[in-house]
C-alpha cells in the first residue's frame, strides 16, 4: 500500500481474515437460533393467554347471573325468616 493511502486511513491498515469472518458468521447463527427459540416461547405464551381469555369470555354472563340469583335467594331467605312470605 502506498504511503499516501496509509495517511488517509484513520486507523491505519486493517486486515480481516477469513477466520474472523467465519467466527462472526457462526456467532450470528447462534444469535439467530436464540431469537427463534424465544419467538417460539412467546408464541406458546400468547396462545396460552388467548385460551385463558376465551375461557373468561365464555363465562362472563355466568357471574352476573349467579350474583343476581344469590341476591334473590338471600332476599327470599330474609323474607321467610321475617315471616312475610
Amino acid at each position: 500500500m502506498s504511503e499516501d493511502r496509509r495517511d488517509q486511513e484513520p486507523l491505519g491498515v486493517v486486515s480481516i481474515g477469513a477466520r474472523e469472518i467465519y467466527d462472526e458468521v457462526v456467532g450470528l447463527r447462534e444469535d439467530m437460533r436464540s431469537v427463534a427459540e424465544k419467538g417460539e416461547e412467546l408464541h406458546t405464551h400468547v396462545a396460552d393467554h388467548e385460551t385463558r381469555i376465551r375461557d373468561l369470555e365464555r363465562w362472563k354472563y355466568a357471574l352476573p347471573i349467579a350474583a343476581v340469583s344469590g341476591v334473590v335467594a338471600a332476599g327470599a331467605a330474609v323474607a321467610k325468616a321475617t315471616g312475610k312470605a
